[in-house]
C-alpha cells in the first residue's frame, strides 16, 4: 500500500474518465471482451453478487463491495439468478504531473486499492453509493460542463476512499459530525462558542468531540475557532480596519488576548500585519 497521503496523490491528479455505466446485469452478463485491460477500472456493488477473476484469483463479490482492477489485470466476472449483480463501473487513466526546478516530472503513485474489499463503513458507504448515483447521472444526462462536474464527483469518491484506506479507525460519521461543525463555526465564528455548544449540536461529549475533531482536523475545537477567527480578521485588516475592530468582528472581546492568539497563529503581531 501507498504511504503517500490523500492529499499528495489527489493534489496533482490529472484525471481522464474513458467510460462509465449503471450496470444492471442480465443472466447472460460475462465481464469478457479484452481480457487484459489498459485502464483503472472502479465498481461499487450496491446489490446482487458475482463472481469475479482478477489475474486468475476469484472473488464473490456482494452488496458493498469495491473492486479494483489495476491496468495489465486479467480479468473475468459473470453473475447468476436470482441474485444479478446491479453495480457502478468506472475506467479511467490517472497520471501524477509534478513542477519541480521549472520542469514537468511525470511520477506514477498508485492508489492503496485491494483488488475487492467490503466497505464496512455504513455511512461512508451510503455517501459513496450517492456519489456514484450522481456522478452516472451528471455522465450521462447533463450538457453543461458535463465532463468537469463528473470528474469533480468521481475526485470526491477517490478523496473519500483514499481517507478510508490511509486512516486509522476510519469513521465517516465523525466526518459527517466535524463537517457540521466547520459549517456551523464558519457561520457563525463572531459569535461566542464554547466546547459544550460544538459538542451539543452534535449530541456527544465536550471530551469524546476534543477527540474525534482533533483527529480529523489536526486542531482542537477551539484552536480550529480561533485560527478561523484569525484568519478572517486578516481579511479585515487588508480591507482597512483597525486592529481593535477587526478583533470585535471577528467575536474577540479582549483586543490583548487577540494580538496574542494572532501573533500565535501567524508568527508576527497584527499592526505587523498592517505595515
Amino acid at each position: 500500500m501507498s504511504d503517500l497521503s490523500p492529499e499528495y496523490l489527489l493534489e496533482n491528479m490529472f484525471l481522464q474518465i474513458t467510460y462509465a455505466a449503471e450496470r444492471k446485469c442480465t443472466p447472460d452478463w460475462k465481464l469478457e471482451g479484452k481480457t487484459i485491460y489498459d485502464r483503472h477500472n472502479l465498481i461499487l456493488v450496491y446489490d446482487g453478487e458475482a463472481k469475479l477473476v482478477c489475474n486468475q484469483k476469484s472473488y464473490n463479490v456482494k452488496k458493498g463491495d469495491l473492486v479494483y482492477y489495476r491496468p495489465e489485470d486479467y480479468r473475468l466476472g459473470s453473475t447468476s439468478s436470482p441474485n444479478l449483480m446491479k453495480c457502478f463501473t468506472v475506467d479511467f487513466f490517472y497520471t501524477h504531473p509534478i513542477f519541480s526546478d521549472n520542469q514537468w516530472i511525470q511520477t506514477d503513485n498508485p492508489l492503496p486499492f485491494c483488488t475487492v474489499e467490503n466497505i464496512a463503513d455504513h455511512f461512508l458507504y451510503s455517501r459513496i453509493a450517492e456519489l456514484f448515483s450522481s456522478f452516472i447521472k451528471t455522465w450521462f444526462f447533463s450538457d453543461y460542463n458535463r465532463m468537469i462536474r463528473a470528474k469533480a464527483i468521481f475526485m470526491e469518491i477517490l478523496s473519500l476512499l483514499l481517507y478510508w484506506k490511509t486512516t486509522t479507525n476510519f469513521s465517516y460519521d465523525h466526518i459527517r459530525k466535524i463537517e457540521t461543525l466547520l459549517h456551523f463555526m464558519s457561520k457563525n465564528y463572531c459569535s461566542k462558542i464554547t466546547l459544550k455548544d460544538l459538542a451539543d449540536k452534535i449530541n456527544i461529549s465536550p471530551t469524546y468531540l476534543e477527540n474525534i475533531f482533533k483527529k480529523i482536523t489536526g486542531k482542537s475545537p477551539i484552536n480550529y475557532l480561533i485560527h478561523l477567527r484569525i484568519q478572517k480578521a486578516k481579511e479585515l485588516l487588508l480591507d482597512g480596519h483597525t486592529i481593535s475592530v477587526a478583533a470585535e468582528k471577528v467575536g474577540f472581546s479582549d483586543v490583548f488576548y487577540f494580538s496574542k492568539c494572532f501573533k500565535k497563529c501567524e508568527g508576527f503581531a497584527p499592526s505587523h500585519f498592517l505595515k
